[in-house]
C-alpha cells in the first residue's frame, strides 16, 4: 500500500466535503501522479496553498491518495480531479486563464511530482446513493469498461436497482472518459469508511434477500463488458 499522508488524512476527515450529486452539465479532468514519499507533504502543501487562496468558479479540486491499483496505475500514487460545468471548465482550459500565480505554481508543483501516469477527461452521466454533500465519503473504488460496454445500457439497468433498493452505506456515480480509446467509461463507488468498503456489499445482500434476484437480472441487463482497471483511492482534501 502507498504511503499516506497520516497527519494531513486526518485533519482533513474532519472537514465537510462539498461533493456534490451528477448535474446534466457535469464535466470533469484527472490526473494520475506519482510524488515519491519524502515529497507528498511538500506536495500537499503546495496544492493546498495555492487552492486555498485562489478558488476556481464552480470548479471542484479534489485531491487523493491512491491506496490500491492494478498494473495500469501501478506507478501512481496520486490523483487531482477537476469537476466543473462546460462554462467553468472551458475557462479553466483557456490560455487566457495561465495567469502568473498559475504559472509559479505549475513550476514550483514540478519539481516535486516524478511524472504524470495518465491524463483524462469526460462526463458524468448518473449518481445514485445518498447525496455525498451531506454525508463524508472519502473512500472510492473505481472501476473503467473498455468500448465494449453499453454504458447507457449499463446506466439505465443500474440506475432502477439502485433506484429500486435505495442504499444508505454507499453512493455511485457513472461516468464516461472522452480522451481515452483503452478505458471508455466507468464507475466510481464511494463509501463512509473502508470497514464499509469492504464488507457493505455483502452485508447488503444477506439482509435483503429481494436484492439478490435483482441483482441477477442486473447483470443479464448491464451492458456487457470487461473491466480495464480497477484501483481504490481515499479523499485527502477538496478544494
Amino acid at each position: 500500500m502507498k504511503k499516506i499522508l497520516y497527519t494531513l488524512l486526518l485533519f482533513s476527515l474532519s472537514l465537510s466535503y462539498s461533493q456534490t450529486k451528477v448535474t446534466p452539465d457535469e464535466h470533469w479532468s484527472a490526473y494520475a501522479i506519482s510524488v515519491q514519499p519524502q515529497n507528498e507533504e511538500t506536495v500537499f502543501n503546495i496544492i493546498d496553498e495555492y487552492f486555498s487562496e485562489y478558488k476556481l468558479d464552480d470548479i471542484k479540486v479534489m485531491l487523493f491518495s491512491i491506496l490500491f491499483a492494478d498494473d495500469s496505475m501501478s506507478e501512481a500514487t496520486h490523483e487531482i480531479v477537476f469537476v466543473g460545468n462546460s462554462d467553468s471548465m472551458s475557462k479553466f482550459y483557456s490560455p487566457m486563464n495561465f495567469t502568473t500565480e498559475w504559472n509559479l505554481f505549475s513550476s514550483k508543483i514540478s519539481n516535486f511530482i516524478e511524472k504524470t501516469i495518465w491524463a483524462l477527461n469526460g462526463t458524468g452521466l448518473a449518481s445514485t446513493g445518498p447525496d455525498p454533500s451531506e454525508v463524508v465519503y472519502p473512500y472510492e473504488r473505481i472501476l473503467n469498461w473498455g468500448p465494449e460496454r453499453d454504458i447507457q445500457k449499463f446506466r439505465k439497468a443500474w440506475v432502477e436497482l439502485n433506484t429500486k433498493h435505495e442504499r444508505t452505506d454507499r453512493s455511485a456515480v457513472i461516468f464516461t472518459i472522452t480522451s481515452s480509446a483503452e478505458h471508455k467509461s466507468g464507475v466510481v463507488l464511494r463509501y463512509p469508511t473502508y470497514k464499509a468498503m469492504l464488507n457493505s456489499n455483502a452485508e447488503y445482500a444477506r439482509n435483503n434477500p429481494s436484492w439478490q434476484k435483482d441483482w441477477q437480472t442486473y447483470l443479464k441487463e448491464n451492458g456487457g463488458g470487461e473491466i480495464t482497471r480497477n484501483f481504490t483511492r481515499i479523499l485527502l482534501k477538496e478544494w
